[in-house]
């Protein structure tokens, strides 16, 4: 379980602000790493993350209907407020 204050509502701004900060940190190593060999994994690395995130978040969209969700193996919350069938 991922913890106890976070739920399906709450792990979409997550993602996202998780997203925008590996976006940013792309950029960085952009700009910092001299050799582009490294420079070009790395940016690829940050990107797969990226996008592996954004999927997750995709997905989170759909679960709070079937009220079973996982986010990287993890089960998540979905509140009652949100879905009162997932009571």
């Amino acid at each position: 379980m991922i913890g106890d204050w976070v739920d399906a509502e709450s792990l979409q701004p997550i993602l996202l602000g998780a997203t925008v900060v590996l976006v940013v940190g792309a950029a960085l190593v952009w700009r910092g790493v001299r050799r582009l060999l490294l420079r070009l994994v790395l940016v690829a690395l940050i990107g797969a993350l990226a996008a592996s995130l954004w999927l997750q978040r995709a997905d989170l969209q759909d679960c709070v209907d079937t009220c079973s969700c996982r986010l990287f193996g993890q089960e998540v919350d979905v509140p009652a407020d949100v879905n009162p069938n997932c009571g």
